[in-house]
């Protein structure tokens, strides 16, 4: 009788696959009530991160500082060389990934980092191990990586090491357990954070994803399938067919399972079969083989290196794509963060390119599948790897340049044509997916208005009475007239309901509501603020106005209620122009237009000397190219009112080349006369200032908080099922 036969246990990576499809599929019943598993995947992450570096050290002092003198010193030196070739395919293949991602119609509310100073790296503290123990602390990759070379180096050559290197496997083996005692949360953590991304996402956010998806997986197919083998093909005396047809079984392999570790026998199998085959084997070339194979392990491999291109596709999915003086930082430090996992890697690269740090979140989403192909391609690089070293040390290399030019006419077409192809199928994916103009056309005051009337430009019908003043006269009508600015994004403006709206018209509404008087609409310009004050038009200008000495002259105005940054707003194909104050007077002829001349203050004047200021009715001119706007090169605004219109024209960039502690204020200008308007509007602003009213409405117009009315996510619950409303 035969024994009944054992079902064969599903391995972590089928589990962590059910727990992603699970976690897709409870996201999109359940829609946004998974947010709150969001706690849960911060949670998972947070223990995937914590024994990483600690391994990290532990792997390379031991890795490194268990290799003798003699033999380090033979393999070094090739295996240098030929490690330097492959990391420099990963990157050239990690900076041309980019050019795959086409040009977003992109634009966003404003953002402190548009006037916060950089981020300033210490480049010496982020390479040199000064204090080994505060770069751990402070999650300095690099620095302890080189820490830990420099000290595996000095083992090899100490005697008296054996009992040191006991207590680091030791130790290595107590950290190995404890990262997998968290591996195995693996397909939980998964379920946490796909059905909180699932459950939150937009359709616009999900086909903008896919851009990294697919220039991953592109790449990986190239590598592992064209230009690895082929370069071993062009340097050795192996044909491409055969290098690739035995290789393939460990690429498979390696995707099957997700680890690379699990393949290094199969790997040193197929290279001692290779030399086999071509009759170049031997005891010492077989044995050159199973070290060499090992070796190569901890480096950081085209896998792992490629994950770097992640960053890059943050910063465009975010629609503020990487400058050009951003790479070489990126990539050095990349490199290095490298040889740790991208659980401890990617975090550090996001906080260097100044991206947010939930963009980690994606990357946790997008490596389950990612993370095969990277360790697909990660066993075809050990294998080129070992296969060119061998030939190096056995003098077997031997540059084909018939085969070369070959590669490279191959390589450079199969390049342009993917890349190509990518950009043009993720520009089509991405047409009508900006909505942004929509948004701030379409917001709405935070609180109910009070009575409020638009009257035309005319002194006010009730002029003071004899020894009154405006503030007594606003409180025997009940009605206060208020000045504004008509096209003043974002502090007054028509949305596309026709409703005035806007930063002050909330503000208005508020000081009225709690005075409990109506409001009087006035419409002004800035140029003529003090004209139509002085003749009585209104009793209080509440748009944006900007408090100068030249306008304290013409009127009285409040305390600042608002400090605003000075900025210019240019097209976007020249920003890299105007990015410094040195590159902008080097122009001829520069036109900038500005529609209150009132913040042209002297200091202005001094930083751009060159500059021929054109007068404008309204920002609108410049963006639409209409009246005094037309030929300009840029337009002079504050940071916050520049951001506000290239929402609505997204093909204009804010750039802020002025110092940084170049901002000027905002106030209310009321009637010169009336020191007790004044005396009620500065003390109604300390006041908001405290409880968080002005903070509030910032957070809306100028941050854009809230601002998106957002309707439930599609889910099978509510829109299927109709079991929730």
């Amino acid at each position: 009788m035969s024994k009944p036969s054992k079902k064969r246990r599903l391995g972590l990576s089928e589990l962590t696959l059910i727990g992603l499809f699970v976690g897709i599929g409870c996201g999109l019943f359940f829609g946004e009530g998974c947010a709150r598993f969001q706690i849960l995947g911060d949670a998972f992450v947070g223990l995937l991160q914590m024994t990483v570096l600690p391994y990290i050290v532990l792997s390379l002092i031991g890795g490194i500082g268990k290799l003798n003198l003699k033999h380090s010193k033979q393999l070094a030196g090739k295996a240098i060389l030929v490690l330097l070739l492959l990391w420099a395919i990963a990157i050239v293949t990690v900076l041309l990934i980019p050019l795959a991602f086409p040009k977003l119609v992109s634009a966003s509310f404003f953002s402190t980092s548009l006037v916060d100073p950089p981020k300033r790296f210490d480049f010496l503290g982020l390479f040199i191990p000064a204090n080994p123990f505060n770069s751990l602390a402070e999650n300095e990759v690099p620095a302890v990586v080189i820490f830990c070379m420099l000290m595996g180096v000095s083992l090899i050559s100490i005697n008296k090491k054996k009992r040191f290197l006991k207590l680091v496997d030791l130790l290595s083996e107590s950290m190995s357990k404890v990262t997998k005692m968290v591996v195995k949360l693996t397909p939980v953590g998964v379920f946490f954070i796909t059905a909180s991304a699932a459950g939150t996402m937009t359709l616009t956010e999900i086909g903008r994803l896919q851009g990294y998806l697919i220039t991953y997986t592109v790449a990986t197919f190239l590598l592992g399938f064209g230009l690895l083998p082929a370069l071993g093909a062009v340097l050795t005396p192996f044909r491409y067919r055969d290098l690739l047809t035995i290789s393939k079984d460990s690429f498979i392999l390696a995707f099957a399972t997700g680890k690379v570790l699990v393949v290094l026998p199969v790997l040193i199998e197929d290279v001692k079969k290779m030399f086999r085959n071509y009759e170049l084997g031997g005891e010492e070339a077989e044995s050159t083989i199973e070290v060499l194979v090992p070796l190569g392990f901890p480096f950081p491999h085209l896998g792992r290196l490629l994950t770097t291109s992640f960053i890059t596709f943050a910063a465009w999915y975010l629609g503020t794509p990487l400058k050009l003086e951003q790479y070489p930082l990126l990539i050095g430090a990349g490199f290095f963060s490298h040889f740790g996992s991208s659980t401890i890697s990617i975090p550090f690269l996001l906080d260097l390119a100044q991206l947010p740090s939930d963009m980690f979140q994606l990357f946790v989403v997008t490596n389950v599948l990612i993370d095969r192909f990277s360790n697909a391609l990660a066993a075809t690089y050990l294998f080129i790897f070992t296969v060119l070293t061998t030939c190096v040390l056995r003098s077997l290399m031997r540059l084909q340049w018939r085969k070369l030019g070959i590669l490279t006419v191959s390589s450079v077409l199969a390049g342009i044509i993917s890349l190509f192809g990518i950009r043009t199928y993720l520009g089509y994916a991405s047409q009508g997916a900006y909505d942004k103009d929509k948004v701030i056309a379409s917001m709405q005051l935070l609180e109910n208005p009070v009575s409020a009337t638009i009257v035309a430009p005319a002194p006010n019908p009730d002029p003071l009475l004899r020894g009154e003043t405006s503030w007594e006269r606003i409180k025997r009508r009940g009605v206060i007239r208020i000045g504004f600015d008509p096209d003043n994004l974002p502090w007054s403006y028509y949305n596309s309901q026709k409703q005035l709206v806007g930063f002050d018209i909330e503000m208005a509404h508020r000081f009225a509501r709690e005075l409990g008087i109506k409001i009087e609409f006035v419409p002004l310009q800035s140029s003529t603020l003090g004209q139509l004050m002085g003749k009585d038009h209104f009793d209080l200008a509440m748009s944006g106005i900007v408090g100068t000495i030249e306008r304290f002259q013409q009127t009285r105005f409040s305390e600042p209620y608002l400090y605003v940054n000075l900025a210019l707003v240019v097209p976007d194909y020249r920003d890299n122009e105007f990015s410094t104050l040195k590159s902008i007077n080097q122009m001829k002829n520069l036109r900038i237009g500005v529609e209150d001349p009132a913040i042209l203050t002297n200091k202005v004047k001094e930083l751009l000397p060159n500059a021929k200021f054109i007068d404008l009715e309204s920002d609108r001119e410049f963006f639409e190219g209409q009246g005094a706007g037309q030929d300009l090169d840029a337009l002079f605004e504050s940071a916050e009112a520049g951001s506000a219109w290239t929402l609505l024209y997204p093909n204009f960039q804010v750039v802020t080349p002025f110092p940084r502690n170049l901002d000027i204020p905002l106030v209310y200008p009321f009637l010169g006369e009336d020191g007790i308007l004044g005396e009620v509007i500065d003390h109604w602003i300390e006041v908001k200032k405290h409880d968080g009213t002005i903070q509030d409405v910032y957070d809306h117009w100028i941050l854009g908080k809230g601002s998106e009315q957002k309707q439930p996510r599609w889910s099978i619950i509510r829109d299927v099922l109709h079991w929730i409303d």
